[in-house]
C-alpha cells in the first residue's frame, strides 16, 4: 500500500498523497457519487477533529477538504477510511474517482431517470479500465441528468449529458451526437484514453479538454463519434439551498468552511429524522432528507447573500494568500446582487473558484485587482482598487438577476 507522500503543486490531494499548505497536510476524501451514510459521515467528523485541525471544506468537486494533518495523522486516517469505506483500498483506483454526479438525481422527477444507473456504469467501467491509470487526479468525469439543476450545471473533462434521444458525450468544444446510455459509457472512456495517446505525442502531459477544449473536435472523431459544435448557452444554476425538488431540503456553508462540530451535529439531525445519509453538491452545500433549520453555521435561505461569495482559506492555509480574502469576501457580500457570483482570491491561482465570476478579486498587496465577468487568470478591468471602491463597481457593474 502506498504510504503518504508529499504533492506537486496542482495535484490532486488525497489521503494517500496529502498536500502540504500552510496550516499542515490537507486531504480530500470523495463520497462515492456525493453521498454519505451517516455511519460515514460521523468518521469524516472524527478524522477532522482527532487527526487535523477540525475544519471541513466542500469543495466544487463534491469533495470533502480535511485540514490540519500530520504525515502520522494522515496515515492512522487513511486506514481508519479504508475501512470505512470512504477511500479505495488502491490508490490508483482511488485516483480515478473523480466523478460528479447530479445531486438530486432519483430524487427530482425532471433529472433523467437513467442517471444514477449511467453514473455506476461509468465508475464502474473507468475503474475497470487499467489503461486510463495514467490519468492524474484532477481528470474529472460527470454525468449530468439536467432537471432543478440544469444540464451543464456540472463542469468536468469529459461529461455524459441528458438529452431528449438519451445521451452526449461532451468535452471542451465539442459533443457527439444522442447516444444510448451503454454507447455514451462506452465512449466516454474511449476519449480518456484518447487523451492520454494525444498527450503523450505533445508535451508527454495527459490531455485535460477543459483546458484545452479546441481538442475536443479531434478526440471525439478519434473514438469514431460524429463531431457536432457545443452549444455554450447562458446558465442560471437554481440555489442548492432551501426547499429543493424530490422533498428535499439544502444547507449552505458559507464560502465552502465547517467546523466538525457542525457537520456532526448535521449528521446527528439527519439520523434523528429517521434517515440513513445525505448528499455533498458541488455548490458548497448538503442536501439533506427533510427541512432542518436553524443549524450551526449552516444557511438554509437561498436568498443569503453570503451565499454569492466565494474565497480561498487566506494567509491562514496557505503562504501564496496576498489577503484575509474572506473577510474581505463577507464585507463585499451584501453589494453582491443576487444570481451574481463574487470571487475573491488570495493569488493568481484562483483555488475557490476556478471558473468565471461576475467579478474576481486578485489579492495585490493590500488591495485588489478586479476581473469583471472572467477569473484570476484574466486581464485585469482595473488594478489596486480598495474594498471601498470595489463596493462601488460592485453597485454600477452588476445587475440584480431578479430586477
Amino acid at each position: 500500500m502506498s504510504t503518504v507522500q508529499s504533492l506537486v503543486k496542482g495535484w490532486c490531494p488525497d489521503l494517500f498523497a496529502p498536500m502540504q499548505a500552510a496550516d499542515g497536510l490537507l486531504v480530500r476524501i470523495r463520497p462515492w457519487f456525493g453521498r454519505l451514510s451517516v455511519v460515514q459521515a460521523e468518521s469524516v467528523a472524527e478524522l477532522a477533529q482527532r487527526f487535523g485541525n477540525g475544519v471541513i471544506e466542500l469543495t466544487n468537486r463534491a469533495n470533502l477538504q480535511l485540514r490540519g494533518f500530520s504525515p502520522d495523522g494522515a496515515r492512522a486516517a487513511l486506514q481508519i477510511a479504508i475501512s470505512e469505506g470512504l477511500v479505495c483500498a488502491d490508490p490508483a483506483h482511488e485516483r480515478r474517482r473523480a466523478l460528479l454526479v447530479s445531486p438530486l438525481a432519483g430524487l427530482d422527477p425532471d433529472c433523467h431517470e437513467q442517471t444514477a444507473t449511467c453514473a455506476g456504469l461509468l465508475q464502474d467501467r473507468i475503474l475497470d479500465a487499467d489503461d486510463l491509470e495514467a490519468l492524474p487526479g484532477k481528470f474529472g468525469f460527470s454525468v449530468d441528468g439536467g432537471g432543478w439543476f440544469p444540464v451543464g450545471a456540472l463542469s468536468a473533462d469529459i461529461m455524459l449529458q441528458a438529452c431528449p434521444a438519451g445521451w452526449k458525450v461532451v468535452l471542451g468544444d465539442a459533443q457527439s451526437q444522442p447516444l444510448a446510455m451503454e454507447a455514451a459509457v462506452a465512449g466516454a472512456v474511449s476519449v480518456a484514453l484518447g487523451c492520454i495517446t494525444l498527450g503523450s505525442v505533445g508535451d508527454g502531459k495527459v490531455l485535460r479538454p477543459s483546458r484545452t477544449p479546441e481538442a475536443g473536435p479531434q478526440l471525439l472523431q478519434q473514438a469514431g463519434f460524429q463531431v457536432c459544435p457545443r452549444e455554450h448557452t447562458p446558465l442560471f444554476r437554481p440555489p442548492a439551498v432551501g426547499s429543493l425538488p424530490g422533498q428535499v431540503f439544502g444547507l449552505g456553508a458559507v464560502m465552502g468552511r465547517l467546523t466538525a462540530e457542525a457537520f456532526l451535529e448535521c449528521v446527528h439531525a439527519v439520523q434523528d429524522a429517521g434517515h440513513d445519509g445525505f448528499r455533498v453538491t458541488p455548490w458548497r452545500s448538503l442536501i439533506v432528507p427533510e427541512p432542518i433549520r436553524d443549524m450551526q453555521e449552516f444557511v438554509t435561505d437561498a436568498g443569503d447573500p453570503r451565499l454569492r461569495v466565494q474565497a480561498c482559506i487566506g494567509p491562514m492555509g496557505c503562504v501564496r494568500a496576498g489577503a484575509d480574502v474572506g473577510h474581505a469576501a463577507l464585507f463585499l457580500a451584501p453589494e453582491v446582487p443576487r444570481g451574481e457570483v463574487l470571487h475573491v482570491s488570495g493569488c493568481i491561482k484562483g483555488c475557490a473558484h476556478p471558473g468565471a465570476a461576475s467579478m474576481t478579486l486578485i489579492a495585490q498587496q493590500g488591495d485588489y485587482d478586479v476581473v469583471c465577468h472572467g477569473r484570476t487568470t484574466d486581464r485585469p478591468n482595473w488594478t489596486h482598487q480598495t474594498l471601498v471602491q470595489v463596493k462601488t463597481l460592485l453597485r454600477t457593474e452588476l445587475k440584480d438577476f431578479a430586477s
